[in-house]
């Protein structure tokens, strides 16, 4: 089984570096500039992450995909915290495509290099993120996608 994390309101609680727009994005030049070691090294898990842990442990692949660009500190942060992974997917710099279409694009790159159909690797894997348009449109293209703000208010309960 193949499990594949978001990061940010799904296993990391990066809300104190995050401001939204009037009509509801993120605004990303106060995230770009609050990008920064002391900030992320800030950042809480959520508990989302114990899952995350169990399933490694379980022997379960676990593939982030994330609509950040990773940095260092984002990598040292994983590891600081546990949070091991057998593959990290994360937005190119300079990529602005929507969160919902990115996903879909890196995670059916990773399944051709996996050598898998779409349709295999679907099978076969299990998302959890917090954005309902990502949500909305992986699946519609036949992943099984759960949302991380419900589970984690479960789990925190």
């Amino acid at each position: 089984m193949r499990f594949i994390y978001d990061l940010d309101h799904t296993v990391i609680d990066s809300s104190h570096r995050q401001l939204t727009l009037a009509d509801g994005s993120l605004d990303l030049d106060h995230w770009i500039e609050n990008n920064t070691p002391e900030k992320i090294a800030r950042d809480r898990l959520l508990p989302l992450a114990r899952h995350w842990r169990a399933q490694r442990e379980r022997g379960c692949e676990i593939v982030v995909c994330t609509a950040r660009v990773m940095g260092a500190a984002d990598y040292e942060y994983l590891r600081a915290n546990n949070l091991e992974w057998d593959a990290c997917l994360s937005r190119p710099l300079g990529n602005t495509n929507p969160d919902g279409e990115l996903k879909f694009a890196l995670l059916q790159k990773y399944a051709r290099a996996k050598t898998h159909s779409w349709a295999r690797f679907c099978k076969f894997s299990l998302m959890i993120d917090d954005n309902k348009n990502v949500i909305s449109y992986l699946t519609a293209r036949g992943l099984r996608v759960y949302n991380a703000l419900e589970i984690n208010a479960r789990l925190a309960a």
